[in-house]
C-alpha cells in the first residue's frame, strides 16, 4: 500500500518537540510575575481569590478598566532584616490582568483580605443579566 509524504506532518512533529524542550527545561530564574488566582461564577456575582501571602492590603492596587481586574503590588524583599542561608521565595513587583466573561456593575465591587487570600466580589450588570423574552 503507497501512503503520500505531507511536510506538514514533520512541522508539526518538530513544533511538539520545541514545545516540550521549552516545557520540560527548568527556568534559571524564578520571576514573581502575577499571584495564582481562582476565578468562581456564582450566578449574579463573579468572585476573583487571589493568593498574595506576605501582602497587606495598602502594598495591592485592584481597578477596574473595561471589562478587566488589573490586581497590581511589590512583594518586598526581607533579606536586610536577616540574611538568607537558602532563598525559594520570590520578591518584586507583580500584574495581573482578569478578563471578565460579562460586565460588571462598577459601584458593587467588593475587595476583602483574610490569611493572604485576596477576595473580590463583582456582580453583573443589568444589562449583562439574561431576561425572558415574551412571545406574542
Amino acid at each position: 500500500m503507497y501512503t503520500t509524504y505531507d511536510i506538514f506532518n514533520d512541522l508539526l512533529d518538530l513544533r511538539g518537540t520545541i514545545d516540550r524542550f521549552f516545557r520540560e527545561t527548568p527556568s534559571v530564574s524564578r520571576r514573581f510575575d502575577v499571584p495564582y488566582i481562582n476565578l468562581y461564577d456564582q450566578g449574579d456575582v463573579l468572585e476573583i481569590r487571589a493568593l498574595v501571602p506576605g501582602l497587606a492590603p495598602e502594598d495591592l492596587n485592584i481597578q477596574l478598566i473595561d471589562n478587566t481586574v488589573r490586581i497590581e503590588g511589590e512583594k518586598k524583599s526581607d533579606y536586610l532584616d536577616k540574611p538568607y542561608i537558602r532563598k525559594e521565595r520570590a520578591f518584586g513587583s507583580f500584574k495581573k490582568a482578569v478578563k471578565l466573561p460579562f460586565r460588571v456593575d462598577p459601584n458593587s465591587i467588593q475587595a476583602a483580605m483574610k490569611n493572604g487570600v485576596l477576595t473580590v466580589r463583582l456582580a453583573k450588570s443589568e444589562d449583562a443579566k439574561p431576561r425572558r423574552i415574551e412571545i406574542q
